[in-house]
């Protein structure tokens, strides 16, 4: 019973390698380059124990995604968004999250692709995206009764897809994931505009 923590933490930590290999290799060469074969050589994990924890790239690339949003969300609860109201800390973080995936455009390319699949396996993970993002997104409003945050981190979610999604398949600039982004939130949120 003593090594049960430890196993847990060990499997945790082989996790933890898998989706940074993972993620990496697609920042690196996009979809394509996440290979099962390679994620294993390069994580130090053997194939068959990436196989129990993930059925194929399109899950790991997903859960990957989940670990990022978690990860900003737990940076963002420590105070780290500048604004006095809920719209600017709303803004801030939007801008900055879309200038993130703005200079990785191989990346979010491979992300994109990911959650497009229709794969049963994928669903936790997705599901684990989208209560990241409503998360970070009520996080970032903070506590204003006169809010509706939840459906305001909704209606963020369906932008950020949307924006993410024209972005990489190259039928819409690269600044306009910031400017849709901070445009709905600015709609619902009520903050006007920069001049």
């Amino acid at each position: 019973m003593a090594d049960e923590p430890r196993r847990t933490q060990a499997q945790q930590e082989r996790r933890i390698r898998i989706l940074e290999t993972a993620m990496r290799l697609a920042g690196e060469g996009g979809y394509e380059a996440v290979q099962m074969r390679a994620v294993a050589e390069e994580s130090g994990v053997a194939l068959g124990t990436i196989y129990r924890y993930y059925s194929g790239k399109d899950e790991m690339l997903i859960a990957g995604l989940a670990g990022w949003l978690r990860r900003t969300r737990r940076r963002v609860e420590s105070g780290s968004l500048a604004g006095d109201t809920p719209g600017d800390r709303l803004v801030f973080l939007l801008e900055r999250s879309a200038a993130h995936a703005q200079n990785r455009p191989t990346l979010m390319g491979a992300l994109i692709r990911a959650l497009g699949t229709t794969s049963p396996a994928a669903i936790e993970h997705k599901l684990d995206v989208d209560t990241q993002l409503r998360a970070l997104v009520v996080t970032a409003l903070g506590p204003d009764r006169g809010l509706d945050a939840e459906g305001i981190a909704r209606v963020i979610g369906h932008v950020w897809s949307s924006a993410l999604s024209r972005w990489v398949s190259g039928i819409a600039p690269d600044e306009s994931v910031q400017a849709e982004l901070t445009h709905a939130a600015r709609m619902l949120v009520g903050t006007p505009a920069r001049v």
